[in-house]
């Protein structure tokens, strides 16, 4: 898959952070929507098709990272979630892997760290073709 086809939805409730991602996509010739919540998330998986989700693990009340990785396994299998926190480490990230996510990320992360993991994820969708 060439990455100007991803179709990405980029989750955070920091409107900074979220922008800040989404424009690294952009400039990674994805397709980015946005969402505040998980519960926004969940509104436009029911509305549009994503090849891939990046997520911020913690949000203020509601749902979090998981729950939105929960609901990705359950209902679109063939998304893959990306979760980020500045807390990750390799138990939290080995524990989230086991548990469906793709790839997680340690904030802060930059435009090639975004490639390199679109990179990835567009081989694992070659071979799987």
């Amino acid at each position: 898959m060439n990455r100007s086809t991803f179709k990405i939805m980029v989750v955070d409730d920091d409107a900074d952070i979220r922008y800040a991602i989404a424009n690294i996509l952009r400039k990674c010739d994805c397709e980015v929507s946005e969402a505040a919540t998980v519960e926004e998330s969940f509104e436009q998986l029911a509305s549009k098709s994503f090849d891939v989700i990046f997520s911020d693990m913690r949000f203020h009340g509601g749902l979090g990272g998981e729950d939105l990785l929960e609901h990705v396994q359950e209902h679109f299998a063939d998304i893959d979630v990306v979760l980020v926190s500045c807390a990750m480490d390799n138990r939290l990230q080995a524990e989230l892997i086991a548990k469906g996510a793709s790839c997680c990320l340690q904030k802060p992360f930059f435009r090639d760290t975004c490639m390199k993991v679109l990179a990835d994820l567009g081989q694992d969708q070659r071979k799987a073709a």
